[in-house]
């Protein structure tokens, strides 16, 4: 007698293991992934599991910053806010953050600066840590000589390598005191070394790094914008050099992001000092930049006219899809608007105290790199035990000599 057929179509994805299911997510875009959350409780689950979330894309999950407060001590304090402004971080610890961020461009990993003087020469170490996985390293001393300038960026990008480059841009000031670019050093984590590359943009370049004007490392290269409304590249080896015009030469304030794996470029209407114009560069290699959407800041902040980089900042544009995040007001408030839907959402009030730069941060839960430079956190422990039992000796050296 045959078996007779269920009621119900069976599903196909019911025999499937927990492990085939991350194996088949794991090679698909973040966004659909995120989707996938929808389809049931189990796989919610399945995708939020902390070991499942080392193999999977993970995307933007909050900000890192900073607030200073003269009346407490440490007048300094470092925060995490998550995108949702809700919730726990997506950190191994919620209260991880990193200490003295400098410029970066990494949203994986964040960079450190530890600093001593000496006589002739400064001498700053750099660290780099994750977050997510509480791991970190200390980079070779980079020696600067006296009365020079450096910048240094963090590049990193999982889909291209493993490993992380530190850029620094090498400045000096001419004889009418404007810093230009002589050269970059490049540190890399898969030799272990920093290499010197003089300038290869064949004429005198200056950079426009701040807290509010970020370096974007994309497609290999690290863009910084100039003051000559022109951005400028240069990739890891320090062997190709090029220049970007911005898109619109006669807008001011030109800022620049990235999403969707494209570069994209932010700035004003001379006409319209209140209308903000949003560009993307169509094809890196002819420099076409298309323009993706305009809105005024009476439309994102409810009819006041806000004006860019003094009444409010872009922070970073989401790296999936079309969403943008500002800081605005006397209380810092962060917002995001998404062009699409042409919509505004109010995510949380940072405080005033809170201030620039606000880092995008992506989570990186795999392991250490295969060179092993990696230490775990309960590394830094000794770090600090060293650097006490260097500072009491100099402190004792000192006494004996006044004694003496």
């Amino acid at each position: 007698m045959e078996e007779s057929l269920p009621n119900k179509r069976r599903n196909p994805a019911a025999s499937l293991t927990d492990e085939l299911i991350v194996e088949i997510l794991r090679r698909l875009p973040i966004r659909s992934v995120c989707q996938f959350k929808c389809v049931s409780k189990s796989w919610r689950r399945l995708i939020a599991d902390h070991e499942h979330r080392k193999k999977l894309p993970q995307t933007l999950s909050g900000f890192f910053y900073k607030s200073i407060n003269y009346e407490r001590c440490p007048s300094t304090a470092r925060h995490f806010t998550n995108v949702t402004g809700k919730g726990m971080a997506c950190l191994s610890s919620a209260r991880a953050s990193p200490s003295c961020p400098s410029a970066t461009t990494s949203t994986s990993w964040i960079a450190a600066m530890a600093s001593s003087s000496a006589a002739a020469t400064c001498l700053f170490h750099y660290a780099v840590c994750n977050p997510a996985t509480k791991e970190w390293v200390m980079l070779p001393d980079a020696n600067w000589a006296i009365e020079e300038n450096r910048t240094a960026c963090l590049c990193f990008d999982p889909a291209i390598s493993s490993h992380f480059h530190v850029l620094e841009y090498v400045e000096e000031e001419d004889d009418s005191y404007v810093t230009l670019v002589t050269g970059v050093e490049i540190y890399s984590s898969e030799t272990g070394l920093w290499t010197l590359h003089e300038n290869g943009w064949n004429d005198e370049v200056v950079v426009s790094l701040s807290v509010n004007r970020r370096s974007v490392f994309l497609n290999g290269f690290l863009h910084s914008v100039t003051p000559a409304d022109e951005i400028v590249a240069v990739d890891m080896e320090g062997k190709k050099w090029r220049k970007i015009p911005m898109p619109d030469p006669d807008g001011d304030i030109g800022i620049i992001h990235q999403t969707q794996g494209r570069l994209c470029a932010f700035n004003i209407d001379p006409n319209d000092i209140f209308k903000l114009s949003i560009w993307l560069l169509e094809d890196y290699d002819t420099d076409n930049w298309i323009l993706k959407h305009t809105v005024s800041s009476m439309k994102l902040f409810g009819g006041k006219k806000y004006q860019l980089d003094y009444d409010y900042q872009v922070i970073a544009v989401h790296p999936e899809c079309n969403l943008i995040f500002f800081v605005y007001g006397w209380h810092n408030t962060l917002m995001a608007y998404e062009m699409d839907r042409k919509e505004v959402r109010v995510i949380r009030k940072l405080g005033h105290e809170s201030c620039q730069p606000y880092l995008p941060y992506v989570p990186m839960f795999s392991e250490a790199l295969p060179n092993g430079r990696w230490r775990r956190r309960e590394c830094k422990q000794e770090h600090i035990q060293w650097c006490t039992n260097k500072k009491l000796h100099t402190i004792l050296d000192i006494k004996g000599s006044k004694d003496w």
